[in-house]
Parts: C-alpha cells; sequence; structure tokens
C-alpha cells in the first residue's frame, strides 16, 4: 500500500477523528513508560501519536523525506531500523504493521532496540466489527482500505514469541467509517465503552502494549562422563570385621592357676 495515499486519508474527516483517539490512547499508555529515549514509526511527522517529546529524545522513522518536520527523521524501512540493541526506551509502532511488507520482521525490529523492560506499543485496524465489515464487503482500492488489517490476538502472539510480556488490548473508535468531521462529532455519542475503558473488541483500531522481557540464562552443570573402572572383587568380602584377624583369648582352669593363653 502508498504511505503517502494513507496519510493523506488521515488528513480528511473520518482519518482525524480516528487519529485523535488514537493520540489519546497512546498518551495513555506511554504514562507507563519511564526513560528518556523514545522511538515512533510512523508515516508523516505531523500525524505523530506520541506526546511531544524534545528532539533528541524522540527520533522519528518515516518512509519519506518531510521538509515541514523540525525533529529530524530517519529515513529507513521499519524492517530494518538504523538503531543499537536494546537503545530505546519505548517503540511506537502507528499503523506499522498494516503498512509493512513484512509485519513479523518490522514488530522483530522493534523489540530489538528496546531495551529490557522497555515497551512496544502497536497501533492498528481492527477487522473486527463495523470497520472490518467496511473493508469486507467494500472496494479495497483506496485507502486505508486496502491496508492490511491484522487481529490483536495475531500480533499479541508474535509479541509472546519474541520474549514480550503482552497486557489486554484496548479498543476505541467505536463509530462506523462514514462521514466526516461534523458526522463524526454528532456520532460522539457512541463512545461509552472506550471512555470508560471497556474492553469491547469492536473497535476501529486496537491498541496492544508489549513489555519486553529478557530473561536471564540458567547455566546448566555440565554432564561428566563416569569414569571407566572396572570394580574388583574383595577378598572375605562377606566376613564381619572382627573375624578377619587373629585374637587372645584367656582360659581359666581350675582355681589358683594363673590361666593359659589359647
Amino acid at each position: 500500500m502508498n504511505a503517502e495515499a494513507f496519510a493523506h486519508w488521515l488528513g480528511t474527516g473520518l482519518g482525524s477523528a480516528l487519529l485523535n483517539q488514537e493520540q489519546a490512547c497512546v498518551a495513555t499508555a506511554m504514562t507507563r513508560v519511564f526513560g528518556t529515549r523514545h522511538l515512533e514509526v510512523g508515516l508523516d511527522s505531523a500525524l505523530a501519536v506520541t506526546p511531544r517529546l524534545p528532539e533528541g529524545q524522540q527520533p522519528q522513522v518515516l518512509p519519506k523525506v518531510n521538509s515541514d518536520t523540525d525533529r529530524g527523521p530517519v529515513i529507513a524501512r521499519p524492517e530494518e531500523l538504523p538503531f543499537h540493541d536494546d537503545w530505546m526506551d519505548s517503540v511506537v509502532l502507528h499503523h506499522t504493521l498494516d503498512l509493512a511488507e513484512d509485519p513479523r520482521q518490522a514488530l522483530r525490529e522493534a523489540v530489538r532496540v528496546v531495551r529490557s523492560g522497555g515497551q512496544v506499543i502497536v497501533i492498528g485496524f481492527n477487522p473486527v466489527g463495523l470497520w472490518g465489515l467496511r473493508r469486507l464487503f467494500g472496494l479495497r482500492r483506496e485507502a486505508p482500505w486496502n491496508s492490511r488489517f491484522l487481529l490483536a490476538r495475531r500480533v499479541q502472539d508474535w509479541a509472546q514469541v519474541l520474549g514480550c510480556c503482552v497486557a489486554p488490548a484496548r479498543y476505541g473508535f467505536f463509530r462506523p467509517p462514514v462521514g466526516g468531521r461534523r458526522l463524526q462529532t454528532r456520532l460522539a455519542f457512541l463512545e461509552p465503552f472506550y471512555e470508560r475503558g471497556i474492553q469491547v473488541p469492536f473497535g476501529g483500531f486496537y491498541c496492544v502494549v508489549a513489555e519486553k522481557r529478557d530473561a536471564a540464562g540458567i547455566p546448566l552443570r555440565p554432564v561428566m562422563p563416569e569414569p571407566g573402572v572396572a570394580s574388583m572383587p574383595v577378598a572375605n568380602r562377606n566376613v564381619s570385621p572382627g573375624m578377619g584377624r587373629a585374637r587372645l583369648r584367656v582360659v581359666k582352669t581350675r582355681p589358683g592357676d594363673s590361666g593359659e593363653l589359647s
């Protein structure tokens, strides 16, 4: 899918309404993140979902050069992030798995660059619900319906295989994917589940938070081969300990005799 067309759709009325709720969801997840190095893999600097941080603390990976940005984005593929292992405190994948050529490799790269105890936050379209039905029965020639809609459970399974502890997914944007800003404002009453934090898997997007856990390996004791020593028979092994040596015994005869040795 063309990432530029997807970024253009996020600027429409429906896309901006979705983006606002995604930003609120990521801001809530970021409150539990500690550290100073945060990375977002997104589409455009103007469509970032992470809170504004100093330039050195929040690099951004984009698929193309954006002259309007003031934070110095890094142009790279999500499957090949140009960062050291265990470097970031958090990584946000904003619809990255929906657009990446290899979503599993993109998630693997995000887990690689985050430190132990850091978090990977994944935002993606939910194939279950009104948005999934719209994509299923509609034409998939335009953005965002020609992107990849992954199940949140599938993303959680991938993260667990990579050694992460995954929290329950959170869903948002329960309004139907129709109309512009004015209609979306009128349909805001359909958001009681998101506002109350109720986990109902029918929203337009999901938010999966995975914490990297590097378990320390337990060193195994080497298995030493048994020595090849043949057992030898022992003489008098069945004799009691007191019978194997001579004993002196005093035999008394009649009274008055001093006795004799036998």
